[in-house]
């Protein structure tokens, strides 16, 4: 699917998720309360460890040319209400979290109404038989970002599509390549994912995040600095718009 292909199907689809938001919140409470709370049981157990594995850096140090924060997220969009999202790409609930609300913060994007952080973490590294898939997912999405906005968001999107359960090795590097020159991503990317090229940058943040920041679980969304429920998200983020 081309860009402005992909734009347009997520812009039609913020347009009718809008429309649909107050009859679907029930749903979603009960989805991402379900969700949420299995994977607060889940890190809970893997906290520690995580941070261990993430703690030193065994990968050379870079910094992505993309725009980034001193928190270790990837900045997209420049408007003026500020979404942090915390995001694992191994993590079922957030593949969920993207399926609820992906149209709708390409929505607020496009229109200039936030500016979104995204937060690549690797807990659940551990859940992925030592090849620690989200490590590598979350640097080649980092690598995307050095792309473009636009090429990151549908990164991430293409790797929550083709998302592996956990407990298996999930994709190897070949595949998560693939996903990326499908969608038209040059060679210069491919390099910076078969290098490597983040994996230190993306520990650091996952260590900034797990053990200064408090995240204890994946989704985590903050709204103008604020952590909002995951089942009001869309209504929170609307309502600070409006607010502006």
């Amino acid at each position: 699917m081309g860009k402005s292909n992909r734009n347009t199907d997520r812009r039609q689809a913020a347009e009718a998720l809008r429309k649909q938001q107050a009859a679907e919140a029930q749903r979603r409470k009960i989805v991402f309360g379900v969700a949420i709370g299995a994977a607060v049981l889940l890190i809970g157990g893997l906290l520690t460890a995580g941070i261990l594995m993430n703690s030193q850096p065994e990968f050379e140090d870079n910094e992505p040319s993309a725009r980034t924060t001193d928190t270790y997220a990837v900045q997209v969009g420049d408007g003026p209400v500020e979404v942090d999202l915390f995001i694992d790409y191994m993590c079922p609930a957030c593949n969920q979290f993207e399926q609820a609300y992906a149209a709708q913060i390409q929505g607020w994007i496009d229109d200039g109404s936030v500016t979104v952080n995204y937060h690549p973490l690797t807990i659940l590294d551990r859940l992925s038989n030592d090849t620690e898939y989200s490590s590598r997912a979350a640097n080649a999405a980092v690598c995307a970002a050095d792309v473009g906005e636009q090429q990151f968001l549908d990164y991430t999107l293409a790797l929550f599509e083709n998302q592996p359960a956990e407990n298996t090795s999930g994709l190897n590097d070949d595949e998560l390549v693939k996903i990326g020159t499908d969608m038209g991503l040059d060679s210069d990317w491919q390099s910076c994912v078969e290098d490597d090229t983040y994996r230190s940058w993306v520990a650091d943040g996952n260590a900034n995040a797990t053990s200064e920041q408090g995240i204890t679980a994946t989704p985590t969304a903050k709204v103008n600095g604020e952590t909002v429920e995951n089942a009001t998200f869309a209504e929170d983020v609307q309502a600070a718009i409006d607010a502006g």
